[in-house]
């Protein structure tokens, strides 16, 4: 069968029974979702609480595998049984796509039994296997195996970025990506080997890789074929929405608000419709080449004879998640939680206007009025603090040196060249200084490495303090020993955490969170608020992720593009339009295969 005959077969397929296909799926991910996600968050956080780690990222986990083994057992543990709920969802939805397309008189509950009874017979080696599995292929090739628990699985923009700028890594990157994603197509039918006939991992491979051999490039076309048509449906779909909305906009009220919640809902239906077709196609790749897809009118997926009180419990949940919908809806669109984001410069440019970092660049950005101009200090080798962001000073000023190896005197004397502009470096007591003349609120990252002094924190609290308190500047940092340093013996400073990744929430005496674009998501930003912290998102260069972090209510916005930033929040405060809230719901949608995970 062509990959085109194939879409069109399966699609019809998908539309004869679609309400069983989003009974299966969003059903599935419904559970995970209320069930399972805020159990595994509950007791990872309960681990980490025991063993007192506030967080966990890249500069921690070495210090956990090392020094709390206990924890580390525990987070293991925890691992392997996510890892089962994992296969468990993956055979449930497996078995079910296969007995609606086989027209398997089953119910739901038979196939959940099913499923159960199929991870009685896990072996050892299938767990490890599938650790591999995950760990290694589907960060890399997730077209078809997506699932909530592992939607944080994702590269951040700031490290595609650093590669980008970085040749031979790109190249690596590349390379790997091309590498992982072919062994991902010649894996294709190890889980459903695995689970529809009970494979050992070793037989499953093997066989997997019978029934790929000389098809890789089918099978890659096909999952081509199939993301193109449904990302163009998908986009044609939300595009009409919005557009449709403009239209009601111009009638008079109340139909532009009654339009607005028709059109709203429309798109989370056909999200939801999208998400189940998408799953459905994906996965048939798989099903149909060991069961025959069956066409027959027969309505598959019976449900049990439900009881009086199973009806009662069915229709009170309907009213609930009616109700919550209902009233997060109208939340949206009357704009009763809105909020405005502060504006941060980052670096303290705009658009390139001067050289990082450096007082001229200030001085001009200063007159685009953001509310914060984020900027970074580092220790010098005499322990004073200049005004520079990479350890090494050769990108900017062509010298191949650290900030620890010159006195401030020294980097002073240094000419920095970025943007066709050169200015020199700037000691921070100087920018400083210019900052609070021209009453400007700065942002301060304290950047630190190997190289500073033991008082480093001490001797910043007692210079920068007051004035810091008195000009309301706020202080951030990568380095959560600062950030704890300060809060702990300068607990009037307001300071916020950077967090590259939304791995588990912290538990920290920040004030705030400044957290990486990609990976901020509506969960965290609630938490935080419920918390009485804030968020800030970084760094946000393009329209639509700017008006994605508006509509999560961020509280301040880091950006190298301040005009752009500031035309979407005026346009959004002066004229917010049901059909702009349209549109930046529709932004706030993550891309069709993320869909497939978290929702």
């Amino acid at each position: 069968m062509s990959s085109l005959r194939f879409f069109f077969t399966y699609s019809r397929e998908f539309l004869r029974h679609w309400g069983s296909y989003i009974l299966l799926i969003v059903g599935t991910n419904i559970v995970l979702e209320m069930l399972a996600i805020p159990l595994f968050q509950f007791l990872t956080a309960f681990i980490l609480k025991q063993g007192e780690i506030p967080y966990v990222s890249n500069t921690n986990i070495v210090t956990i595998i090392t020094q709390h083994p206990a924890v580390l057992i525990a987070l293991l543990l925890l691992l392997a049984v996510i890892l089962t709920v994992i296969f468990l969802q993956f055979t449930f939805q497996l078995f079910g796509i296969k007995s609606i397309q086989t027209k398997e008189d089953r119910s739901l509950w038979e196939i959940f039994k099913q499923s159960l009874y199929h991870m009685r017979h896990l072996r050892p080696a299938t767990f490890f296997f599938f650790l591999f599995y995950f760990v290694l292929i589907l960060p890399f090739a997730n077209a078809i195996f997506r699932t909530p628990l592992l939607s944080k699985v994702t590269i951040p923009v700031f490290i595609i970025e650093y590669l980008n700028e970085h040749l031979t890594f790109l190249l690596l990157l590349m390379v790997l990506s091309l590498l992982v994603s072919y062994i991902g197509i010649r894996l294709l039918f190890v889980l459903p080997l695995m689970i529809f006939s009970d494979a050992a991992p070793k037989e499953a491979v093997r066989k997997s890789l019978e029934l790929t051999h000389h098809r890789f490039w089918h099978y890659a076309w096909r999952i081509f074929l199939l993301t193109t048509f449904l990302s163009i449906i998908s986009f044609v779909g939300y595009g009409a929405s919005y557009v449709l909305q403009v239209l009601l906009d111009l009638f008079p009220r109340p139909i532009p608000a009654i339009g607005a919640m028709v059109t709203l809902t429309s798109i989370q239906f056909f999200s939801q419709l999208m998400l189940a077709w998408a799953t459905v196609l994906y996965f048939s790749v798989l099903v149909q080449k060991f069961f025959p897809l069956v066409i027959s009118g027969e309505r598959p997926l019976r449900m049990i004879r439900p009881s009086l009180w199973t009806r009662i419990a069915a229709a009170a949940l309907c009213v609930f998640f009616g109700g919550s919908i209902l009233f997060s809806n109208v939340m949206y669109l009357t704009g009763l939680e809105d909020s405005t984001p502060f504006t941060i410069s980052h670096r303290g440019v705009d658009n390139g206007n001067g050289v990082q970092n450096t007082i001229p660049a200030m001085a001009a950005t200063i007159k685009e009025k953001p509310d914060y101009i984020e900027m970074d200090i580092q220790e010098t080798k005499d322990r004073q603090f200049v005004v520079f962001h990479d350890k090494n000073l050769k990108n900017l000023t062509e010298r191949d040196r650290t900030t620890h190896e010159m006195t401030l005197i020294e980097l002073q004397d240094l000419q920095a060249v970025e943007n066709g502009h050169v200015a020199p470096v700037a000691s921070f007591d100087d920018y400083l200084a210019f900052a609070n003349e021209h009453h400007q609120k700065l942002l301060i990252e304290i950047k630190t490495n190997a190289d500073d002094s033991e008082d480093m924190v001490d001797h910043f609290i007692e210079k920068y303090q007051q004035t810091i308190l008195a000009n309301h500047h706020r202080i951030h940092s990568l380095d959560y020993n600062v950030v704890k340093a300060l809060k702990d013996k300068a607990p009037k400073l307001y300071v916020s955490y950077i967090l590259p990744y939304n791995l588990v929430f912290p538990q920290t005496p920040a004030n705030a969170y400044t957290m990486e674009e990609t990976t901020l998501t509506s969960d965290f930003v609630q938490r935080a608020h419920q918390e009485d912290k804030e968020v800030y998102a970084w760094t946000v260069n393009n329209a639509d992720a700017m008006d994605r972090m508006v509509s999560l209510n961020v509280n301040g916005i880091v950006t190298d593009d301040l005009k752009t930033l500031q035309e979407q929040i005026k346009t959004y405060e002066e004229n917010p339009s049901y059909a702009k809230r349209i549109e930046m719901y529709i932004n706030r949608l993550p891309a069709l295969d993320q869909r497939i995970s978290e929702n």
